[in-house]
């Protein structure tokens, strides 16, 4: 699987950028939130880590190709 990069929007105005995003899922749960997860490489903690965003949140996200 290739490895991307993500950078995501909030609607308070910050952003966010994450390297090395695999396994990248953007659904509704059963309870009718939005919400998007994913792994990641973190790089100042040289860490690889799991995330989830509630989608009310996000203003909007790219995902490189």
């Amino acid at each position: 699987m290739k490895q991307q990069s993500l950078v995501i929007w909030f609607k308070n105005g910050n952003a966010a950028k994450f390297e090395q995003v695999e396994n990248f899922v953007n659904e509704t749960a059963s309870n009718g939130k939005a919400y998007m997860s994913f792994s990641y490489f973190g790089v100042s903690t040289q860490v690889k880590r799991q995330a989830v965003f509630v989608a009310d949140n996000i203003a909007g996200f790219a995902l490189e190709e």
